[in-house]
């Protein structure tokens, strides 16, 4: 047994985040094959520590959640295998396997993979230490901070990333049309827009055990009844009812709709307790959001689809001015305003301040356009063969405005410009931040540095020694 006296789960997280550990040829303590594909997002709240992985296990592929441990047998010290919130791991990563199962329990009965990161690190351990103590050493130092950039070339260095990010998104959502109508991919990926980095998984999910074939058609009150009677959420499925509220004339009328409802009799429900409430702003709690969904979907008689591609194609032809008035009427189609209970509560008997806040507001509208609406369009436009769809897709999403910065983005303008060349002398728009977070995802985070694709497209001046 190794020394375990200088490690702890914060350090094993690192590791797997940074993915400090030689990733071919990895086999899981019962023998099954893995490959990493994505480590998932680190989560610092409650529940697993890492969100929407991809593992592939004896060549199956599996999404979900990654739970971190020193020892392998603290997933049963900590009582995980009694949790539900633990129900989506699809693998737990320890240091050190100290326990006799092959294989790790979760609440439901899975029984999930176990992999031993001890005997696979790429560095000694004595080092790996050393650099996560040292906050200089913390992260491998980019070869581009600081330098002088060439803004022409980087310009296009970031375009061509946004392109390869659209063309994923286009691919990914192709594997998918193989057994999955236009209808369900639009519904999936704006739950998918909707769940945020917390509660991404649970709102895929929630796409998954109720189809939008099951809900076209229906009143808003029946759809939000459902949704979120599936998702766990009403308030008589919580362990923690707000005293009165079942008493709210809205409240029972879900509750009254979702107990007459055909999936109130399956065992098709989710656990109230895989939704993370917690460092989520409330309007933007999943209840909230689910509602939203609802609104959405009921607003919409026919197809949701079929709204939105006439908006699209008409920006084949069109001006500056004309793509503007397309990207607001997209928008208006995706932002519902609060309405009824929604607009002043945040969750069952929990108010909101300020009242009255959008249930899917203009942001968020736009980041569905850019990840979701127009990907699938240029898929329909593929299937179709409309050219003029595919120039109207590729219009829209060369001249779309930048979006709000999240973290990825945030962090990379700090990593690449500077005062004197700041972000905005490229021009920023919604398809060059596709291209930074390409660039995270497929070189920072796997720190690929030697194949950057700004270091080695020529826009770093080299004759130029990075600031001190």
């Amino acid at each position: 047994m190794p020394d375990l006296s200088n490690i702890d789960e914060n350090l094993v997280q690192k590791l797997w985040n940074d993915r400090r550990f030689f990733d071919f040829e990895l086999k899981a303590t019962d023998g099954r094959t893995l490959q990493v594909l994505k480590t998932g997002q680190w989560n610092h709240n409650e529940g697993p520590d890492f969100a929407g992985a991809e593992i592939l296990v004896n060549g199956k592929l599996l999404t979900g959640d990654i739970e971190i441990h020193v020892s392998s047998s603290n997933w049963y010290d900590h009582k995980h295998h009694l949790d539900s919130k633990y129900n989506r791991a699809v693998l737990h990563v320890v240091f050190w396997d100290d326990d006799i199962n092959l294989r790790t329990r979760t609440q439901n009965g899975n029984r999930i993979p176990t992999l031993e990161l001890s005997r696979r690190l790429n560095a000694p351990l004595v080092e790996l230490i050393d650099e996560y103590k040292n906050p200089k050493a913390d992260r491998l130092e980019c070869r581009i901070t600081g330098r002088r950039l060439k803004i022409e070339p980087l310009k296009s260095v970031f375009d061509q990333l946004g392109q390869e990010r659209l063309i994923a998104h286009k691919e990914a959502m192709q594997a998918l049309r193989v057994s999955v109508d236009f209808e369900q991919l639009l519904y999936a990926g704006i739950m998918d827009a909707l769940g945020y980095k917390l509660n991404r998984e649970s709102f895929r999910e929630l796409a998954q055990r109720v189809p939008i074939s099951q809900l076209m058609g229906k009143s808003n009150e029946e759809i939000q009844a459902i949704l979120l009677g599936v998702a766990g959420l009403l308030p008589s499925q919580s362990r923690f009812p707000h005293p009165g509220e079942a008493d709210t004339p809205f409240i029972s009328q879900l509750e009254t709709l979702w107990a007459a409802s055909a999936q109130y009799e399956n065992s098709n429900q989710m656990s109230g307790d895989v939704w993370r409430f917690g460092n989520t702003r409330p309007p933007n709690y999943p209840t909230r959001r689910i509602a939203a969904m609802g609104m959405l979907i009921n607003s919409r008689t026919d197809s949701l689809m079929a709204e939105f591609v006439p908006h699209i194609e008409a920006a084949a032809t069109t001006d500056k001015s004309g793509l503007l008035r397309i990207r607001r009427e997209l928008s208006a189609l995706l932002m519902i305003p609060a309405a009824g209970y929604w607009s002043s509560h945040s969750h069952f008997g929990k108010g909101i301040s300020p009242a009255g806040t959008a249930m899917i507001g203009k942001p968020r509208a736009s980041d569905i356009i850019i990840n979701t609406l127009l990907p699938l369009a240029l898929v329909w436009a593929e299937e179709s063969q409309s050219s003029r769809l595919s120039d109207a897709v590729q219009k829209l999403y060369d001249r779309h405005p930048k979006l709000q910065d999240n973290r990825i983005t945030k962090d990379l303008t700090a990593q690449i410009f500077t005062e004197q060349q700041p972000i905005q002398s490229i021009s920023p728009t919604a398809k060059k931040q596709q291209g930074a977070i390409y660039l995270h995802e497929n070189f920072c985070k796997s720190q690929l540095c030697e194949l950057c694709p700004i270091f080695n497209s020529g826009a770093v001046d080299d004759n130029v020694a990075p600031n001190p």
